[in-house]
């Protein structure tokens, strides 16, 4: 099950339609917050509520897909801000997505596999934007891949 993740798209609704034709082969698109878009406009995708959105998407959400469950936020409450570890354990999930930072992450926290996809319209490391594609394998297997976007 291939799984297209982005965050903080900042109004750029050309970046998305292109990563959504890129990655028509997707079974899921998840935007973590900060698309400042109308809710119209994101129906491909399941949204959470950034900082800067205005619209009434939720602030969090779980799913399960394939076996995998998976937590979505932006990442910009008090409790992620304080203590991250115990937080993202706290959530009791496989895999934890979240944005805000602008800055690619893959790492795991006990049994959780930690992601931020970086920002697809105002990259903080590096001049090109992110976004991350994650592959749900049987069995519990994952594999991830950090894609690039041109200028």
């Amino acid at each position: 099950m291939k799984i297209v993740v982005v965050s903080d798209s900042h109004s750029n609704y050309g970046v998305l339609e292109e990563i959504l034709n890129k990655n028509y082969d997707a079974d899921a698109f998840f935007h973590l917050g900060d698309s400042e878009l109308p809710e119209y406009m994101l129906n491909s995708f399941t949204c959470v509520k950034g900082n800067c959105d205005y619209t009434d998407f939720p602030r969090e959400r779980d799913c399960k897909l394939n076996g995998f469950k998976i937590h979505l936020e932006h990442g910009n409450s008090y409790n992620f801000l304080v203590n991250t570890t115990d937080y993202i354990q706290s959530k009791d999930c496989d895999i934890f997505l979240f944005g805000h930072t602008h800055r690619c992450l893959a790492k795991r926290i006990g049994k959780t596999y930690v992601f931020n996809p970086g920002s697809i319209t105002r990259p903080r490391d590096g001049d090109k934007g992110t976004y991350l594609v994650i592959n749900l394998i049987k069995d519990q297997e994952i594999t991830w891949e950090f894609k690039t976007l041109e200028n």
